[in-house]
């Protein structure tokens, strides 16, 4: 059998469709196992009009319940008299049956009381409409409203429901609004329709100009746009974000190329084209070589041209061009370093004060990140970061003056924060790369996105966010949830890419501290200052091993290393890196058997603090301790220059010895000298061991 339900409605804002169709799916998938009814596949699909679902196979009736359910031992569930005790009463009732209707039975445990039932399955037909009832009762929105004088809640007012289980219609209602086999096509280019069965709703939907697949009409949509483009040599600019929304604003897609004066290209193309994506969803069209063309696509919901579409279009955008038209050669009148004296009317957040503070929080958390700094010759952004401080100081100073201009203080255009950050430095006479920094500091701003470029916009970025992050966790503002209000998994991720990307060494932990000491100047921390750091180190952890997994590093192998105390998220990286690459090793396996062994046996107490040599009775044993000695000796230096593949190679060449160590000696010998010195000696190479990762915690 197959199941088809569709919940038409008033048109649905675009960023609900995907989410309220993967529940849909989710919450069917529980009802029908909840219910014990077998089915296939579960397909789900949408347009702003209509929310559908597709369920195949569906068994005829439920499986039948055949069930032993266990109850209190039977001690307990007795009284001393042999009468049933509240306990027993108790689990009978939640079981629906009396006192009567139980029996003993025999478990590994002992006598239990149990109860035994057996439910004979429902024709699923019998099932359907009570669960395509709970569902639409069940399905939650970020807004829901009521209308009319109805009391159910839903995003925007339901105005059908199709319901067909092969070609029987399934008979529901939801105050007033039954259940049929008719839908509606297009609002404007489409007829209400009956569907005798399934098949057939799929074929008339179609016909009436409505193409519910998603995919498909994304796919339509930037097919349709390169058409309209290529026969002029350009194309139309696509993020995927506004792809994906333009795609569930609309039931049939047909774009429409309109223009726009080119007096309004004197303004930056960011500005234009954040303008035309952010207010009017539109696509802007761009020449071969990436420059702005006076002109735009947008996408109707409809089947084809419209020259009165097209024109009002193109009236509204120019009103919103020349808006930001306004706004930038206003701004650019003023010097961009003037507007630092505004941000001090600016909160940021109560308890942290305003922008102004933060940005001289983030001057000596960057002090901080460039003491904290191992330079190295082969890092070219950081080789000479010394002589750029002056720089660096200066583009943090700006970086947020932006905020208070017109173009972004008007909250119209705060997509451009940064971009005109930028594009007003450069105005104000300021160096290239401070006006370059101020920009990319907000970078990356989504996954996937570019990190900085250069050393300004690095250090600034890494600041921002670490105030943002430990000033949160310092005043309660920590994430529950899908809660974060201040995005601080976004900042937390984006430091931890920063670093990774630009190679930039220092310890991270050391610059927690230091930026704990900052705040506590200021304001007031709502806890102990070691507990916080716990808590951002933590924050920190679980990013980290995120990201190095999502880049192809074993979960198992990121946990051992971070299990070891290491300041510096590079140093980390380096750790996992030369594991992973020796666990390609074909002695890893016995590798990791070894060392494991040394692990558990080590973990025996003893009470020694030196090795007494004379108690090394067999040859192994002193072979062995040779080798610790000279290990531990060369290990220094190799964790000196952080060469850890040359540490886990010589590892390697001590496993024959040993194996043989654990082939010829009892560690836990009855003489209880000897025992202590072999367990301290288990004991010693284990240290050396677990230098840079807690070995014991890979996996085999």
């Amino acid at each position: 059998m197959k199941l088809l339900f569709e919940i038409g409605m008033e048109e649905l804002p675009a960023r609900f469709l995907l989410p309220v169709l993967q529940d849909l799916k989710n919450i069917m998938e529980k009802k029908l196992t909840d219910s014990r009814i077998k089915f296939g596949t579960i397909k789900t699909f949408g347009t702003p009009r209509r929310l559908i679902l597709l369920v195949e196979e569906l068994s005829e009736k439920e499986e039948d319940l055949d069930s032993l359910n266990i109850g209190p031992a039977k001690n307990i569930a007795f009284t001393d008299t042999g009468e049933v005790s509240r306990a027993g009463l108790g689990f009978l009732s939640s079981q629906g049956m009396d006192s009567t209707s139980f029996e003993v039975v025999e478990t590994s445990k002992g006598e239990y009381i149990a109860v035994k039932k057996f439910e004979k399955g429902r024709l699923t037909k019998e099932v359907i409409p009570a669960i395509l009832k709970d569902i639409v009762l069940s399905l939650t929105f970020p807004k829901s409203m009521k209308w009319g004088n109805k009391k159910i809640k839903f995003a925007r007012p339901i105005q059908w429901f199709l319901a067909l289980l092969n070609d029987e219609i399934v008979e529901f209602e939801i105050e007033g609004i039954k259940s049929d086999r008719k839908s509606h096509g297009h609002r404007f280019f489409g007829e209400e329709f009956i569907a005798n069965s399934i098949p057939e709703y799929f074929e008339k939907i179609r016909k009436n100009n409505v193409i519910i697949d998603i995919l498909e009409r994304k796919n339509l949509i930037k097919s349709l746009i390169e058409e309209k483009c290529n026969s002029q040599g350009e194309y139309g600019h696509i993020e995927e974000e506004l792809l994906d929304e333009v795609t569930n604003l609309v039931e049939y897609p047909y774009p429409i190329v309109g223009g726009f004066n080119e007096e309004f290209l004197e303004v930056p193309q960011e500005v234009l084209i954040i303008t035309m994506q952010v207010h009017q969803r539109y696509f802007p069209i761009l020449n071969k070589e990436g420059q702005l063309q006076p002109k735009f696509i947008v996408v109707r919901n409809g089947v084809d041209y419209s020259e009165e579409v097209k024109r009002g279009n193109e009236k509204v955008i120019s009103a919103r061009l020349a808006d930001a038209r306004f706004f930038y050669n206003e701004d650019i009148k003023i010097p961009l370093y003037e507007n630092l004296e505004k941000l001090k009317t600016v909160v940021y957040q109560k308890k942290l004060g305003t922008i102004y503070e933060k940005v001289q929080r983030m001057k000596k958390i960057a002090s901080s990140i460039m003491d904290a700094i191992e330079v190295e010759k082969s890092n070219s952004l950081i080789m000479n970061f010394t002589n750029k401080r002056e720089d660096i100081m200066r583009t943090i100073e700006l970086s947020k003056a932006d905020l208070v201009s017109n173009m972004i203080g008007e909250k119209e255009f705060t997509k451009l924060q940064g971009f005109m950050g930028e594009e007003y430095a450069i105005k104000s006479g300021e160096k290239r790369e401070v006006a370059l920094g101020i920009k990319e500091h907000y970078y990356p701003r989504y996954t996937g996105d570019s990190c900085p470029t250069g050393i300004e916009g690095t250090i600034t970025a890494l600041a921002d966010r670490i105030d943002t992050l430990v000033g949160c966790f310092s005043v309660g503002v920590i994430p529950t949830g899908s809660k974060d209000p201040f995005a601080l998994r976004r900042a937390s991720i984006g430091v931890v890419n920063i670093i990774l990307n630009s190679g930039i060494n220092f310890s991270i932990a050391e610059v927690i501290m230091k930026t704990l000491d900052i705040l506590s100047e200021t304001i007031t921390l709502n806890k102990n200052k070691n507990e916080i750091y716990t808590e951002v180190i933590e924050f920190f952890r679980q990013r980290i091993i995120n990201i190095l997994a999502e880049s192809g590093y074993r979960k198992d192998i990121i946990g051992a290393v971070l299990s070891v105390e290491s300041s510096s998220i590079i140093d980390v990286k380096n750790r996992v890196e030369a594991l992973q690459n020796i666990s390609e090793n074909a002695d890893f396996e016995k590798l990791l058997s070894v060392l494991k062994r040394v692990g558990n046996i080590s973990k025996n107490k003893n009470e020694l603090v030196v090795l007494n040599e004379k108690l090394l009775i067999l040859e192994v044993e002193k072979e062995l301790w040779l080798f610790t000695e000279k290990f531990g000796k060369d290990f220094e230096g190799v964790l000196e220059k952080k060469n850890y593949n040359e540490y886990l190679n010589k590892i390697i060449l001590g496993i024959e010895l040993i194996d043989r160590y654990f082939t010829e000696v009892m560690v836990m010998d009855e003489n209880i000298e000897v025992r202590e010195n072999r367990l301290f000696q288990m004991s010693a190479l284990n240290k050396l061991f677990n230098k840079i990762a807690i070995i014991e915690e890979i996996e085999n």
